[in-house]
């Protein structure tokens, strides 16, 4: 056993592939500084204005994701055509600058709701441009014969981070406060553009391709979804998935606040068993040579993730709502990674930046909406009552991917 770990881990793509192995340390040591700063915000508003406050986290998430759903379309055409370093170097660029000024304004006492919301609104709006050109770029990172392993690999950074970021969020707020989480967020970008910098493999749009309009090459990502239904069904399931299953990230300190009546550190401890189950899973797949019968496994990958909020919506004693929000996380990795390696397989190289923008436009549509009702929604009945909600929302639509046309059953 422990040979056939060594034989498997040193064909891992982290291992193989020095660019790739960059690309994701980038990504990992922003995401931990994510975490913190997810952590604090949250706790942040949740703390403030007892009357309101559900509400406003609930409208700050949304804010959070706007962005992602008016740029993705704009910010993928960018990375199909510009040099994809240049891009994922200017998201971080960009994002380090404002949260810089976030963190400014907090410790000179002069953070408003207003400029929180301003603020967070500016940071997010670089997510559409570094996500399309990270996934866009896996392709001319790795190999064909990797493509899918370092899939499940860069769907997992951001919970693998948020394994570290969590179990030492209720720490580091204890010790730093909010105005440290801001501060090291913003340098953690700034290590990921080092990181980044150092990439040397050619991320530059083949020169041989005919350059078209940018409104032209624009409608030919929308033409591609229209022209392939098997694609275009999947994405619409994932963004009716995202409806119920997205406010997880708000439930959260929710369930800590007014069920378990506890402190920040519950919080942190959540986020934590969230995050690892979601590695665990992708650690398994990134281990895997190849997966079949996906998209059953898409559907138990669901159920889980529904059967998940049901159980919380029986208001559970501590350890066992630590269950449940680890096998929400379990559940939630297979999906991604899943759905993930069909796209990257599916989708054609010139056109992925532009894909995976409309991927995340897509499924982030909803979210906006899904955290300013959960909000509202929360503020007049009772938690339990909208987790059982939710969780039922999660395995009806589940059921639609057995629906759904095949882009193909192996990856």
């Amino acid at each position: 056993m422990p040979d056939g770990f060594a034989r498997k881990f040193a064909d891992h793509p982290l291992k193989v592939f020095r660019d790739f192995r960059l690309l994701f340390l980038g990504r990992f040591t922003s995401a931990v500084g994510d975490k913190f700063f997810t952590i604090a915000l949250s706790w942040y508003v949740v703390s403030h204005d007892s009357v309101h406050n559900k509400l406003h986290l609930g409208l700050l998430m949304a804010v959070n994701l706007l962005p992602v759903v008016l740029f993705g379309p704009v910010m993928g055409t960018w990375a199909d055509r510009l040099n994809k370093k240049h891009c994922l170097m200017a998201a971080d660029a960009g994002r380090f600058f404002f949260l810089g000024a976030l963190a400014a304004l907090y410790y000179a006492d002069a953070l408003t709701l207003p400029r929180l919301y301003l603020l967070c609104f500016a940071i997010s709006v670089f997510v559409p441009l570094f996500e399309a050109a990270a996934n866009s770029a896996l392709e001319p990172l790795t190999d064909g014969a990797h493509l899918s392993r370092a899939v499940a690999v860069n769907a997992s950074t951001v919970q693998l981070s948020s394994v570290l970021g969590a179990a030492l969020g209720g720490m580091f707020l204890a010790a730093l406060g909010v105005g440290g989480a801001f501060v090291w967020n913003a340098l953690s970008y700034l290590v990921s553009l080092g990181c980044i910098a150092r990439i040397r493999a050619s991320l530059v749009p083949d020169a041989s391709a005919a350059r078209r309009p940018y409104l032209e090459e624009m409608r030919e990502g929308f033409a591609y979804l229209r022209g392939n239904a098997p694609v275009r069904h999947l994405l619409l399931v994932f963004g009716a998935v995202n409806l119920f299953a997205a406010p997880m990230i708000l439930f959260i300190p929710m369930i800590v606040k007014f069920i378990l009546k506890s402190t920040v550190t519950w919080v942190a401890l959540l986020e934590l068993a969230l995050s690892l189950g979601a590695v665990a899973m992708a650690a398994a797949l990134s281990m895997a040579s190849s997966q079949t019968r996906v998209y059953p496994k898409i559907f138990l990958g669901l159920v889980v993730m529904g059967a998940a909020l049901l159980w919380l919506a029986a208001a559970p004693g501590g350890t066992l709502v630590l269950g449940a929000v680890f096998a929400f996380g379990a559940g939630l990795s297979l999906v991604n990674a899943l759905a993930l390696g069909l796209f990257q397989n599916a989708v054609p190289a010139p056109l992925k930046g532009r894909f995976f923008a409309l991927l995340n436009t897509v499924c982030f549509a909803v979210m906006p909406l899904t955290f300013m009702l959960n909000g509202f929604v929360s503020n007049i009945l009772p938690l339990p009552v909208v987790l059982l909600i939710n969780g039922a929302g999660v395995v009806l639509v589940s059921l639609a991917v057995l629906a759904v046309p095949r882009i193909g059953d192996r990856i």
